[in-house]
């Protein structure tokens, strides 16, 4: 299920960050999701398709749009080729219940498979990411979401 692969290109993320205490986590992701909203029509360049990025640090959270090239008016973060990460796609079928299925497949990562391997968290942790894609056969799309894991070899 975790399967560590390297990011094929750079990606430049152009949104909001702030500070946050994981005794307020909660409390902080409203907020920042509030910043970002008033900032999100503001973002230029955006990469088709867009996709949107909640990005978890340390001390940081950060949340923008995959763009083309930094925004000089925005926070920007850049993930570099190479950088070590595994992809899982959080497949759902309520919105309601997305939740609740990553915080366990984050578990499930940071306590089971984690601990054991050649890696460490890096210094963005993990990422939900957001995106639509075409839906086979029909005309509408669909919202998918993927969690990303960023990882860096144990020294």
């Amino acid at each position: 299920m975790f399967e560590t692969e390297r990011l094929q290109e750079a990606l430049i993320i152009s949104g909001v960050k702030m500070p946050y205490e994981a005794r307020t986590l909660f409390d902080d992701l409203q907020e920042l999701g509030r910043r970002y909203a008033k900032i999100k029509p503001k973002i230029r360049h955006q990469r088709k398709p867009v996709y949107t990025m909640v990005m978890t640090g340390e001390e940081q959270l950060f949340m923008g749009d995959v763009t083309t090239e930094a925004d000089r008016s925005l926070e920007t973060l850049r993930l570099e080729k190479g950088q070590l990460v595994v992809k899982v796609p959080m497949p759902y079928h309520m919105q309601a219940s997305l939740t609740m299925k990553a915080a366990k497949l984050r578990k499930r990562f940071y306590q089971d498979w984690l601990p054991g391997q050649p890696y460490a968290c890096a210094r963005w942790r993990d990422a939900e990411v957001y995106h639509y894609r075409q839906r086979y056969f029909r005309k509408s799309v669909k919202m998918v979401m993927e969690l990303w894991f960023f990882l860096d070899p144990k020294s």
